[in-house]
């Protein structure tokens, strides 16, 4: 009996630490995320600010609005991804940085981008 009882602990013990691990990779495939998302926004934003005598400008004003967009793209899929993943966790008892918080964040980092358009726009 007490060797079952270890065996059962020892189970749980490893489920814990399995979705410990799976809540860890999804936290840093979310920042990867973000790293990408901010990645083609600052191409875009670059590409206004570094090339300012390349013509035609409306070429290089529609290449700075697609990194950007892709930016944007970038961060609500991987919002959305983490989401996800931790609903799923938070149902088997699992806790993980809310989502709600990662929510703000990605909606910072997307208005961030909303006013690099809009500056890509108005040059």
């Amino acid at each position: 009996m007490e060797k079952e009882k270890d065996s059962q602990s020892f189970v749980k013990e490893q489920t814990n630490w399995a979705h410990e691990r799976t809540r860890l990779a999804k936290e840093r495939t979310f920042a990867s995320w973000l790293r990408t998302g901010l990645s083609a926004t600052a191409v875009g934003l670059a590409l206004m600010k570094l090339l300012p005598s390349v013509e035609p400008r409306w070429l290089l004003h529609v290449i700075g609005i697609l990194f950007v967009g892709a930016g944007c793209l970038v961060f609500v899929m991987g919002y959305r991804t983490y989401h996800i993943v931790i609903k799923k966790l938070e149902k088997e008892g699992f806790r993980g940085i809310p989502s709600a918080l990662m929510g703000v964040l990605t909606f910072a980092l997307l208005l961030g981008a909303i006013l690099g358009l809009v500056l890509i726009i108005m040059d």
